[in-house]
Order: C-alpha cells, then sequence, then structure tokens
C-alpha cells in the first residue's frame, strides 16, 4: 500500500477510534449499520442470520470475488436491504456510519481485520478461529480492550441452551469427577479428495493478491482459493491459511470443553497423525488424535476421513466422563447417561432454536449494552490457541507444555512456530 494511504487509514482509524471511546450505549431503539466482509458460504450464513433480528441495517458488503459479492447483494435485496457493495475492506474501516463489522473472510486475515476495525472504533463478530498463529491471539484481545469493543466470535455453540446446559452440569459435578473427555469428528469421503489442479490464472473477478494478503506470494491455484460450487471451501486444508479440521470443526467442539472446565487452558499438548487417505494435494492431516492434559482432566480429539461406522455413531460430538455418569452433546441433542450403580438420573435434552441466530442476537445486544459477548474474543483465542497447539504438536513432532502465565510453550525449539510473519505492507500491531 502506498504510504500516503498508510498514513490516511493509520489517520481515520485513530480518530474513529477515539470517538468511538467517547460514544454511550445504543438505546434499545437505535438501528445498528452492519457491514460484512467476506460473503462466501459463512459470510452469508451469518449475513441471513443477523437480517432475521429487529434493528439492524446492512450498510455494506465486501468481497474480494465478485460472484460471491453479488450474490450476497442480491440475497440483501431480497430481504429489504440496500447494502453497497465494495472489494476492499479498508472501505468498510474508513466508513464512519458503520456500526459493526462481520468477518468472514478465510481465517489467515481474521487477526489483521478485527485488530484494524477495533482501532476504527467498530465492533467486530469474526469467524472462528480467531487466529491461525498463537501469538496473534493476544493482538486480538489486546485491541478489543484498548478501543473498548465488542468482539464476539463465531464459536456459536455457546449460545445455545443444551451445550450451556453441559457445560453447568459438568462444572457442579452432576458426573461426579470427570476426568476424560473425548470429542470427535467423522467422515467418509472418496480418497482423491479434492485432486491436485495445477496452478493457473486468477479467474475474472477475483483479487487474488488482495485475497492472499498477509500470506506468502503463491500463483492462484483453485484448490488454495477452494471456492467450487456446492462446496465447503477448500482454503482450509492449507497451512498459509487455515489449520485442517482441527481449527474448522474440532475448535467448536473444544471450545465447549473448555467453556465445561471453566474456559481452562491445557497444560500440555502431544498429537499423532498425518495424511493416511487423501490422495490430493491438501497440506493438513486427515486423520489425527490429539491430546490436552488440562488440571485433573485428560481430553481428545480426534477425526479421520474413511469411516463414519455405517453411520450408527455421531459424525461429531463430544463424550465427559465422570465417576456418576457420562453425558453426550452434539449439535442436535445432550443426553446423559448414568453409570451402573449411579444415583444419577437419565437426561436428556434436545435442541429447541438454532444457536446461529440465538448468537447474534446476544451480539447485537451487547454492541446496544456494552456487555461482554457469550463468545467473547478472549475465551476464542484461547480455544483457537489450544487447536492451533495441536497442529503445531503433530507438526513439531513433540508434546508441547503451555504456560499460561507467559503465553507461550516451554519448548525453546517450538516456539518460533508461534509466530506467523506477515507480508508487507500489512502489520499486526494494536
Amino acid at each position: 500500500m502506498p504510504s500516503d494511504l498508510l498514513a490516511r487509514r493509520d489517520f481515520l482509524c485513530s480518530s474513529a477510534a477515539a470517538t468511538a471511546l467517547a460514544r454511550p450505549a445504543y438505546s434499545a431503539n437505535d438501528r445498528i449499520s452492519l457491514a460484512f466482509i467476506g460473503t462466501g458460504v459463512m459470510g452469508s450464513e451469518n449475513l441471513g442470520a443477523a437480517m432475521a433480528q429487529s434493528g439492524v441495517e446492512v450498510k455494506a458488503l465486501c468481497d474480494v470475488y465478485q460472484p460471491n459479492l453479488e450474490r450476497a447483494v442480491a440475497r440483501a435485496n431480497r430481504g429489504g436491504q440496500q447494502p453497497k457493495a465494495v472489494s476492499d475492506f479498508r472501505e468498510i474501516l474508513a466508513d464512519k456510519s458503520i456500526d459493526a463489522i462481520c468477518i468472514s473472510t478465510p481465517d489467515h486475515w481474521h487477526p489483521y481485520i478485527t485488530v484494524e476495525a477495533c482501532k476504527a472504533g467498530k465492533d467486530v463478530y469474526v469467524e472462528k478461529p480467531a487466529c491461525v498463529a498463537v501469538d496473534e491471539g493476544a493482538v486480538m484481545v489486546q485491541a478489543a480492550r484498548k478501543y473498548n469493543r465488542v468482539v464476539q466470535a463465531g464459536t456459536w455453540q455457546r449460545s445455545g441452551a443444551h451445550f450451556q446446559k453441559a457445560c453447568e452440569m459438568v462444572r457442579n459435578g452432576e458426573l461426579g469427577k470427570v476426568t476424560f473427555v473425548r470429542a470427535w469428528i467423522y467422515s467418509n469421503q472418496p480418497a482423491k479428495g479434492i485432486g491436485a489442479p495445477q496452478d493457473g490464472s486468477v479467474p475474472a473477478g477475483l483479487d487474488w493478491n488482495l485475497w492472499l494478503g498477509p500470506a506468502p506470494v503463491r500463483q492462484f491455484n483453485p484448490n488454495r482459493f477452494g471456492v467450487y460450487p456446492n462446496a465447503y471451501s477448500y482454503f482450509r486444508f492449507f497451512w498459509d491459511y487455515a489449520g485442517g479440521q482441527l481449527t474448522d470443526s474440532g475448535i467448536h467442539m473444544l471450545d465447549i470443553v473448555q467453556m465445561a472446565l471453566g474456559d481452562a487452558m491445557p497444560r500440555g499438548v502431544a498429537s499423532q497423525g498425518g495424511k493416511y487417505w487423501f490422495q490430493d494435494d491438501t497440506e493438513t492431516p486427515d486423520t489425527m488424535i490429539a491430546t490436552f492434559e488440562y488440571p485433573n482432566v485428560l481430553g481428545s480429539w480426534e477425526h479421520r476421513s474413511n469411516n463414519t461406522e455405517l453411520g450408527t455413531s455421531r459424525l461429531m460430538g463430544i463424550n465427559f466422563h465422570g465417576d456418576r455418569g457420562t453425558l453426550y452433546v452434539d449439535r442436535t441433542l445432550m443426553r446423559v447417561t448414568p453409570e451402573k450403580g449411579s444415583d444419577l438420573q437419565p437426561f436428556e435434552m434436545k435442541r429447541v432454536a438454532d444457536p446461529h441466530p440465538l448468537h447474534w442476537a446476544n451480539f447485537l445486544d451487547c454492541v446496544r449494552t456494552r456487555k461482554r459477548p457469550n463468545s467473547d474474543i478472549e475465551t476464542c483465542v484461547r480455544s483457537s490457541i489450544t487447536s492451533i497447539l495441536g497442529n503445531l504438536s503433530l507438526r513439531a513432532r513433540m508434546r508441547l507444555d503451555w504456560d499460561e502465565q507467559r503465553k507461550t510453550v516451554e519448548q525453546d525449539a517450538a516456539r518460533p512456530l508461534l509466530h506467523r510473519e506477515y507480508r508487507a505492507p500489512w502489520k499486526l500491531e494494536a
């Protein structure tokens, strides 16, 4: 970015932040002006959830890929909204009429845009994982606190009543002493995976350089971009942009594990796995077991890609194992099964309402009241770091011990892995 634009942006952000710090809380009748940065699959879902709420105005939509942007504009128009459409998120941050933004970009953009939005005086709803590298998380929390911003992360299960009930039962000791927690996701997919297409020319309507942003320069590749019809974006399976199944699905499950354990961080992490099934160009493991040593509780995460036990088992869930019984929870229900001879009573609670719109309702309420949201950025950063450490243990082929006071690992050889270099001119600073 040219120096004059950088200076102009810094001025706008500092001025907006100063204004925001002095801004009083919204009244109950105030309309909240929203902008959405990233309008692919998850961005569109967030747009729909937000438009279902009262008292919101979709002021702007932003995407570096024109087809995504056009679909989002059409969806907003059908909902009675008339947003402006832009391709560069910096236009959104400079617009003082926008109160809050939603970030549904590829993961490697989450930290930078969140921090810059806080500087610009805007509240933030950012998708999970919060960060791709451990060190980025602390900067995000620092920015949220420094600029007095409401930052809700997309770990929306925390707004689900049956997830809240499950965590309450674990914390209250209703299962007795819980010593082991197991979380997982299974799938059965063709071994060819997503293939290995050659690098090629950038498709029309895509700003590939801005899509890459702080990530290393790469020639365009269809799989790295990962936008295919009827498919969830594949960027998440390349280390430059994300962390595979563990930071995509695993973070949802581990976030609930940590919520149930009082948002504790693991003291130690050890992982094994690799590419045992897919014959494609993805980089992240398709088969993996990660163990997390919490105070007095051992947790595990596992995923596999070629077996679902004939669909007889739940495909993604958590088991909390206590001496009085086992609590199973997934996105549809929570079930308690007593141990033999226990006085614990069987219990089941099904999902009544979709937590995703509830999560947006919570975010908008906190924008108005300035309360901390259900998935405050600090809790999501902690869950993100736990997931990232699972990947780093696998990649470094060593156990990692987390130092909660210093927010680093004890193994000197692994510490460089906690940091991610940003490509110029991008720089992460609170």
